[in-house]
C-alpha cells in the first residue's frame, strides 16, 4: 500500500503558502482602502487581534480583518440577548433579522439584503451568501464555559445584538477566497455592513 503522506504534506504546504500570499496581497489593498476611507465611528477602524497559525510554514499571521462599530445596542437590548455555548454542539446559532451589504473595495455593491430573516442553523447551505465573515462578525470573541473563557472567532466581546451596526473589511480568504460568486470576482476583499434589527435563539 503506497504511503502518500509526503505528497499530502506537500499539497498542504502549497495551500498554506497560497493563503499566506493571498493575505499579504490583500493587506496592501486593505491598507490603501483604510487610508482613503477614515472611520467616523467612535472607536475608529479596529484590527482583529486574532492570528492564524500555518504550522507547516512555521508562520503566524494576523487575520487582516478590520472593523468599525457604528452603533452599539441599547442597554436593554444588550441585556435581552446572550450568545450561548453548548458543550456538546458548540455555539448555539441565533435567528436574526438584518440589513446587510457586501461591497468590493472600489465601492461596487455585490450583495445586499433588507429586513432579511436568517437562521444561522441553516444559513450555511446558502453558499452564495454565507461565508466566514458572517460568523466572525456576529458571534462573540469568547464564551464563558464552566467558569472559563473559551476563545471563539468573533470581533466583539459580546457579539452583535439588536441595534448593532458594524462595518467589516475582510481579506478574500475569509469571504469567498479564490471562487467567483455572482458579481464577486475571485480573490476579492469585501466590505460588509451589518445592521441587526432583531435577534433570538
Amino acid at each position: 500500500m503506497k504511503d502518500d503522506s509526503a505528497e499530502r504534506e506537500a499539497e498542504q504546504r502549497r495551500q498554506q503558502e497560497a493563503i499566506v500570499a493571498s493575505l499579504a496581497a490583500d493587506k496592501l489593498k486593505i491598507d490603501t482602502y483604510l487610508a482613503a476611507n477614515p472611520s467616523e465611528a467612535p472607536g475608529g477602524w479596529q484590527a482583529d487581534s486574532r492570528e492564524e497559525t500555518f504550522s507547516l510554514l512555521g508562520k503566524t499571521v494576523k487575520t487582516g480583518i478590520h472593523f468599525e462599530v457604528v452603533t452599539v445596542p441599547s442597554e436593554e437590548d444588550d441585556e435581552a440577548f446572550e450568545y450561548e455555548f453548548s458543550s456538546s454542539t458548540g455555539p448555539v446559532p441565533p435567528k436574526v433579522r438584518v440589513n446587510y451589504t457586501a461591497s468590493l473595495l472600489d465601492g461596487t455593491e455585490v450583495q445586499s439584503g433588507e429586513n432579511e430573516n436568517i437562521d444561522f442553523a441553516t444559513f450555511q447551505s446558502s453558499s452564495n451568501v454565507y461565508n466566514g465573515v458572517w460568523i466572525i462578525s456576529f458571534f462573540p470573541k469568547s464564551y464563558r464555559v464552566n467558569g472559563e473563557d473559551v476563545p471563539y472567532y468573533g470581533l466583539t466581546a459580546k457579539g452583535l445584538k439588536k441595534g448593532s451596526h458594524i462595518r467589516v473589511i475582510a481579506p478574500s480568504y475569509w469571504a469567498f477566497y479564490d471562487k467567483k460568486v455572482g458579481d464577486i470576482p475571485a480573490n476579492s476583499p469585501l466590505v460588509y455592513e451589518f445592521e441587526v434589527l432583531s435577534i433570538q435563539k
